[in-house]
């Protein structure tokens, strides 16, 4: 029996061409510490990974137990966003693919309901029927097209309206690459310090520029969605980010930024994530958490020499982290891959 994909698709979906037997693909770039042999992933594991990148014919570029392989999925998976999904290696090529109960899941589900629900579950997001009935009615109203049910399930992990606009803005921001962005924020900074040098209040530029009907106004529009806290209950680094040059410059690395907000006994608490990758310094990704007045911050590199020399620099760190308004709790430097806090996966629907 055919092992079923992310979303239904059916069949190997992982870089055809992979002799039984042999180590996973890798392509080019994926981390690798000299001398040390990457781990063969086991049929039927249940592996968290990223999306790297979006490919040509519905492919993607995904990192999975620290290396980089190309997957097939036939829904919209986007770059930066995290996802779980079962290692199917029982056939010749391997495949992502759901797990048992989820798949069993749709298959009780209406026909109709079946593209929504994929679109939630991909991203671990709970499975309920007040978000199947408020996406289904949303998409209808909107055509129906593939292409919207990415954004469509973004927004509503947010508490976004689901408009026929902001699925537009984000359908967009989606197709943007590394370079694409960092090109267009270095647009916006240039002005509003143009402007901001004479005189001119940079909140106003910026809210100016927003309002606008050009390539900048729809990019600050969608990076403005993409960090609204998710839902409550929701990881958000399990969500598309949205898009942040670090550093000024040639060879800009984009960090990807998720937020999120939530409430314990009473009070309120804010997190900001973030992950990034450079040819030199590997993955580094991080958590800052705050409840208003207090600041806790965690960094986590996957090589050791990145994880030395943030080791080494943590008092530069602490020292800037200082003059905030915030007191600092604690600063962690980790060496590893940062994981997302995926909670229970909540198949809580009644079919």
């Amino acid at each position: 029996m055919a092992a079923q994909g992310i979303g239904g698709i059916s069949g190997p979906s992982v870089r055809p061409g992979h002799p039984e037997g042999q180590t996973q693909p890798r392509v080019d770039g994926s981390p690798r510490q000299p001398g040390t042999q990457l781990p063969r992933i086991a049929d039927g594991t249940v592996v968290n990974g990223l999306v790297l990148e979006a490919r040509e014919e519905g492919s993607y570029l995904v990192r999975v137990a620290g290396q980089a392989l190309l997957a097939r999925a036939n829904l919209p998976l986007l770059p930066g966003q995290h996802f779980r999904a079962v290692w199917d290696a029982s056939g010749d090529i391997p495949v992502l693919r759901l797990s048992d109960a989820e798949a069993a899941l749709l298959g009780k589900l209406p026909a109709g309901d079946r593209e929504v629900a994929s679109a939630l579950l991909s991203r671990g997001l709970p499975l309920d029927s007040r978000a199947l009935a408020s996406l289904r009615s949303a998409w209808s109203g909107m055509g129906g097209q593939p292409s919207q049910l990415a954004p469509l399930a973004e927004l509503w992990a947010r508490g976004i309206p689901l408009t026929g606009g902001n699925v537009q803005v984000l359908a967009w921001y989606f197709t943007l690459g590394e370079n694409e962005a960092a090109s267009l924020w270095k647009k916006v900074r240039d002005e509003i310090r143009s402007r901001a040098a004479r005189g001119e209040n940079p909140l106003a530029i910026l809210k100016e520029m927003t309002g606008g009907d050009d390539e900048r106004a729809a990019f600050l529009r969608g990076h403005a969605l993409l960090s609204r806290p998710s839902r409550e209950g929701i990881d958000p680094s399990l969500l598309a980010p949205a898009l942040l040059p670090a550093g000024d410059g040639e060879g800009t690395l984009t960090a990807r930024i998720t937020t999120g907000a939530w409430k314990r006994q009473g009070k309120s608490f804010w997190s900001i994530s973030f992950e990034m990758e450079g040819n030199r310094i590997g993955p580094v990704g991080g958590d800052v958490e705050s409840d208003g007045k207090n600041l806790g911050v965690t960094l986590k590199a996957e090589r050791s020499e990145t994880f030395e020399a943030l080791r080494m620099r943590r008092h530069l760190l602490r020292q800037e982290l200082g003059s905030l308004p915030l007191a600092l709790q604690h600063l962690a430097v980790a060496r590893g891959r940062r994981v997302p806090r995926i909670p229970g996966r909540g198949l809580d629907i009644t079919v």
